[in-house]
């Protein structure tokens, strides 16, 4: 083939794909819904925020944000603490009266890998993953999160009729 020929069907080559690229760049640009939302820039101008949704329903229900603990259910059996593979979590009771109380339920964040271990073991499902998800602080300190300021009494175990029918 003519060496001219040859640089003009490569030249066309290039055009042809390169167009060919840009049109289905541009039907996806114009056509598609964007999926991601440019946080925290375009949050309020998002598809999703739009239609009525909080940000909280935005986040999938097995999402794994922050540590949260219930204390009306914990019972201060101290298997979230002993399951965790990186001691995250700091957990004192003490005795006053024959009555058990939680003194200390610290979680530090910073340090957490989201694995739910903690979650999985608790019998009394009071320790949960929130769909709280901002974290930026200034001080790492502040992921420490202390859950307890005053002594909180430990819940009654549920009895064995209890926990099977739940």
């Amino acid at each position: 083939m003519n060496p001219a020929i040859q640089y003009f069907k490569n030249i066309w080559d290039a055009i042809y794909t390169v167009s060919f690229g840009m049109i289905i760049t541009l039907k996806y640009w114009v056509k598609e819904p964007p999926i991601t939302i440019e946080y925290p820039d375009r949050l309020k101008k998002g598809p999703l925020i739009l239609s009525g949704n909080s940000l909280e329903e935005i986040v999938s229900d097995r999402f794994r944000g922050y540590l949260t603990v219930d204390f009306s259910t914990c019972i201060g059996c101290l298997q979230c603490m002993i399951t965790c593979p990186i001691d995250i979590i700091a957990i004192e009771t003490e005795k006053r009266d024959d009555v058990r109380f939680i003194t200390r339920f610290d979680i530090n964040q910073s340090k957490c890998m989201y694995c739910g271990l903690c979650v999985e073991v608790c019998p009394t499902d009071a320790i949960v993953h929130s769909k709280r998800f901002e974290g930026a602080c200034y001080d790492i300190k502040e992921l420490c999160i202390r859950h307890v300021e005053t002594a909180v009494p430990v819940a009654k175990r549920p009895s064995k009729g209890e926990a099977e029918s739940a």
